[in-house]
């Protein structure tokens, strides 16, 4: 059935239509691994080379291609979210022509549209918006039409495009050539074998190599492999079929829930299949989702993104095979007019019911605004310099535009084991990003990441589930000082270097020792806090280990020791007085008789903090006589009208040192940590301080020797509020 120029306007402008309505509704949607390509297109595009940290030659997105389109895109503007998206629109609505051109030999032009329209409805094509898929999807389209009229040469380079749009492109090289192959083996089936050997498409498969080949030799050169770090991070090889099983989800997912009648498209497809085998220039559509479908159920990557390139390929099949069951109800009735109506109408209720559905996805996931407001506070509160570890890598990594390192290693080569707690304890970063997620709660439980971390400041956006986002600072430096103040914490640090398959070390020991030799402060802990996952170096690694020595002691000059494995190391600290410090605020007369004095208090993070954060305020206590009880210190910080909003009650240094251990005129050097709430609203607090019987039940406060029974401290806390909307 011929179709007037008109019409083909008419539908054209109806899928424009379908393809502007759903792309205005995901104007704002997007996906935190869409962010991952963002920052290498903009490190390309700002000259840093093509690397997500510049410095690092680690190939860490998938899509060479679409990674240099969106460099371009950059000069323009650098709203790369919409527009990528828009890119995104564009690139769909050229999927749609191109499979019209693809099929219009084959079947009715209403054929071709219901390939459009469901294609510009389908809420798995609009969840792939920003991301190199649509690009993917439209030189899939363009290669296989031009192999459908005769041009293979035209038809090898687009899947050469398409192999630089992402490596699994190779499949579509491949089938085009083993078509092309059997063809000419076909065609010379009369012939000796070494002729028909001779006759095969070798100059179709050397302009594929040569047209690959520059991408692939820069990537040997420039990141020493050819293949993206990423595919190891995410392909599980060989171990099951979950490709399969989670093609099934997503197509409940995005079908089922709202439309059982796309059950019925499982039967269209192997039809249209069995049809488009049948049709000599076809055969590479269905021949490639074939080995497509087998190639991934082996990697076993599961992504949804993975599957709408094949879904664009099986809609073409769907209605090949749809079209060929209405071609047979047609020797049935002969009437064609209710055939085209009842087409009509499944096709648009289709497309109204995946339009329906398509909403149900158009907002972002919810935590994408938490980490965008995240990864702007660490781009405005963090030095330029430091480090940063997260789970989720593109968001976050894109706007706090620091040295990343992602625990699915994703642009880490050396992350042997995709955990959590194994990339903090192996870089020990300036700063960790831990999630609402139940593995990062697993990890700040644990008393080792309280000993190398504190919070800094904690964000979260209404319904994420994600939230609350906490960043933690680590507390000491990995570079061992020469001097430091009484009540300070000695870092020692080293590196420990192993082989795949090496035996690790059991413990970590380090020692100060005074001028004559004595040992005054000691600690031990095991290798990696014991949570190695095996027993042996996992591969050829470095892993930073540290230990931190208390100088509760007098001023003076020591040495320190550090066993590290089999290496041992030795230095000098010069531990200088407190009292010396300028940092200390000194206090007059801040008594609690007979039992304590508070000499001074010093901040050592400074009076700023955040909201979700903490303050760290270290207080010099004078021992006077022994005490009635082992009071409790009250340590309060509380608003403008003095209600309390936060505190740190507790023994002296972490409630080891209560007031029966105390000896006349000793210095008892106590740092309190305040975790501030993560609502707690910005403005200035103060912090009271004071002793109470807690033992007794009463909480009788301890007077000073003014009459007062607590002191607020000289000093101003301002806090600040990092951004998002507080609790989820």
């Amino acid at each position: 059935m011929m179709l007037q120029p008109r019409r083909y306007w008419l539908f054209g402008v109806v899928l424009l239509g379908l393809v502007a309505y759903l792309t205005t509704a995901f104007w704002d949607y997007t996906q935190d691994d869409v962010f991952i390509t963002y920052a290498y297109s903009r490190n390309i595009a700002e000259e840093r080379g093509f690397v997500f940290n510049p410095g690092d030659h680690v190939q860490g997105t998938t899509t060479p291609l679409y990674t240099l389109l969106m460099s371009g895109v950059y000069f323009l503007t650098h709203d790369l979210l919409h527009a990528g998206n828009l890119l995104s629109a564009i690139l769909l609505a050229l999927t749609c022509g191109l499979a019209f051109l693809l099929t219009r030999d084959h079947l009715s032009h209403y054929g071709g549209f219901a390939i459009g329209v469901i294609l510009a409805t389908s809420p798995l094509i609009y969840v792939s918006f920003g991301m190199e898929t649509l690009l993917y999807c439209t030189l899939l389209m363009l290669a296989l039409w031009r192999w459908e009229r005769g041009k293979p040469y035209e038809a090898i380079l687009a899947a050469a495009a398409l192999t630089w749009t992402r490596a699994d492109g190779v499949v579509l090289g491949g089938t085009l050539w083993l078509v092309a192959a059997w063809e000419s083996w076909q065609a010379n089936q009369d012939a000796p074998i070494i002729f028909r050997l001779r006759q095969l498409p070798y100059p179709l498969g050397l302009v594929y190599t040569a047209a690959i080949a520059p991408w692939y030799l820069f990537a040997w050169a420039y990141f020493d492999t050819p293949l993206p770090n990423t595919f190891g991070a995410k392909q599980s090889s060989f171990e099951g079929i979950q490709f399969l099983k989670d093609g099934w989800n997503w197509w409940k997912t995005f079908y089922w829930d709202n439309n059982p009648l796309s059950i019925s498209a499982f039967l269209f497809i192997f039809i249209g299949a069995w049809r488009v085998l049948k049709i000599k220039s076809l055969r590479p559509v269905a021949l490639w989702a074939g080995f497509y479908l087998a190639g991934y159920t082996v990697l076993n990557a599961t992504a949804f993104w993975y599957y709408t390139p094949l879904f664009t390929s099986y809609v073409v099949l769907m209605v090949f095979g749809g079209a060929w069951i209405f071609e047979q109800a047609g020797r049935l009735n002969s009437n064609k007019t209710w055939r085209f109506a009842l087409v009509g109408v499944l096709v648009g209720i289709s497309g109204v019911l995946a339009i329906l559905k398509s909403q149900d996805f158009a907002d972002p996931p919810p935590r994408t605004s938490t980490y965008v407001v995240l990864g702007k506070w660490v781009e405005a509160n963090t030095p330029t310099d430091a480090t940063l570890l997260v789970g989720d890598l593109g968001v976050m990594g894109y706007y706090a535009q620091r040295h990343t390192i992602d625990s699915p290693g994703l642009i880490v080569p050396e992350m042997y084991f995709k955990q959590d707690d194994y990339a903090v304890l192996k870089y020990k970063p300036d700063y960790v990003v831990a999630t609402g997620y139940y593995t990062w709660q697993q990890v700040i439980a644990q008393d080792w990441f309280d000993t190398y971390y504190r919070s800094a400041a904690q964000f979260s956006t209404e319904a994420d589930t994600f939230s609350p986002m906490t960043v933690y600072q680590r507390r000491l430096p990995l570079t061992t000082p020469s001097t430091l103040w009484q009540g300070d914490t000695l870092p020692l640090n080293c590196d420990i270097r192993s082989n795949e398959g090496d035996t690790l070390p059991n413990e970590i020991r380090a020692r100060l020792l005074d001028a004559a030799g004595n040992v005054v402060v000691e600690d031990a802990h095991t290798f990696f806090q014991s949570i190695y996952p095996t027993t042996t170096a996992g591969g050829d690694e470095m892993i930073h280990e540290q230990i931190g020595l208390p100088l509760y002691v007098p001023a003076g000059s020591y040495q320190w020791e550090l066993a590290c494995g089999d290496d041992r190391y030795t230095g000098n600290i010069e531990v200088l007085p407190y009292t010396e410090n300028v940092g200390l605020a000194r206090l007059e007369e801040v008594v609690w008789s007979p039992f304590a004095q508070l000499a001074g208090i010093a901040l050592p993070d400074g009076n700023v903090a955040w909201s979700g954060g903490s303050v760290r305020v270290v207080f010099y206590w004078q021992a006077i006589e022994p005490a009635a009880a082992d009071y409790s210190a009250l340590v309060h910080l509380v608003n403008a009208q003095g209600h309390v909003v936060a505190q740190a009650d507790g023994y002296a240094v972490n409630n080891t040192r209560p007031l029966s251990s105390w000896q006349s005129g000793e210095t008892i050097f106590d740092t309190r940590e305040i975790l501030l709430p993560p609502n707690l609203p910005a403005g200035d607090y103060s912090i009271l301080v004071g002793w109470y019987d807690w033992q007794s039940g009463s909480n009788e406060r301890q007077h000073l020797t003014n009459g007062d029974d607590a002191i607020r401290l000289p000093v101003t806390i301002q806090v600040q509020w990092p951004g998002g909307t507080g609790l989820p």
